[in-house]
Parts: C-alpha cells; structure tokens; sequence
C-alpha cells in the first residue's frame, strides 16, 4: 500500500506524532502495522488503539486476531470505550477517534456505512481527511493542499 505509506510519511513530516486505530480488520489493523514500522525510525511516535468493546476481536480470523493481538501489544495506549458490544459502539469509537485527531486517513469505497458516517462527522468537525483510495479520492479528501500524498 504505497499510498498508505507516503501519507503516513507526510503526517510525520508534518509534525503528526500521534496515530489512532479503531483495531477492525482490513485497513486498520494494515494501517497499525504501518505506524509501528515507522515507529522504528521515529521512536516518538505514539499508536494508541481504541477498542470498541472488549473482545472485539473474538469473531476474526484466525490470522486477523494473530494480527490484531501483535498490534494491540505493541500499542502505547489502550482505550477500551465498553465492557461488551452494544448499538452504537462502533459509533461512539469513531467519534472517539475523530473528536482527538486533527487528521482522519482512510480507505473509503463510496459505500453507505460506518466509514461514510465517520467521515461526514469528520468533515462537520473540520478535521483533514485522506481518502487514499484512489477511485474515491473526490469526496473525502480535503488534504491534496495540505501535504503531498
């Protein structure tokens, strides 16, 4: 993910010392992996995981809930917003994530949901968002000015 990994450099460049992830699978947990990688060059840097509810991960694979644990434990922080699943916690995760972030990266498809919620919470909020799915970068990505992705 070439584009992941350039925006992920330009946040840094741009003084972006602190990465949330909300642990899903897919893009999340690969974004994670990429912020610990650059945590090795960057050792300031800060991956802080906001977890939904606990046992989040109960019903991944097992190669996502290998991955989700390796980074889960290498995060600085772990914030665990439920004690069990409930309407509304992924929500509230993401508003989390949004309402503490100047930036939001993203990998949006064009899809009604959860991504799409999240980043029109985003964009009320003022926050710059990345989209770096190229086929949907016209939406949601306010950063083409900002920093070069």
């Amino acid at each position: 993910m070439r584009n992941l990994n350039t925006t992920i450099s330009a946040l840094i460049d741009d003084e972006c010392a602190v990465f949330y992830t909300g642990m899903a699978t897919g893009f999340d947990i690969i974004a994670s992996e990429v912020v610990l990688e650059f945590k090795k060059q960057h050792p300031h840097l800060k991956l802080c995981a906001v977890v939904p509810f606990e046992e989040q991960e109960k019903a991944y694979s097992l190669d996502w809930k290998a991955r989700y644990n390796t980074v889960l434990n290498a995060c600085d922080e772990v914030l665990v917003l439920s004690n069990e699943y409930h309407a509304g916690c992924y929500q509230n995760r993401n508003k989390y994530m949004v309402d503490n972030s100047d930036y939001v990266v993203t990998w949006y498809d064009g899809k009604q949901g959860g991504t799409r919620n999240t980043l029109k919470y985003a964009q009320k909020k003022k926050r710059y968002i990345v989209n770096i799915n190229t086929e949907f970068l016209k939406e949601f990505n306010n950063l083409q000015e900002k920093i070069e992705i």
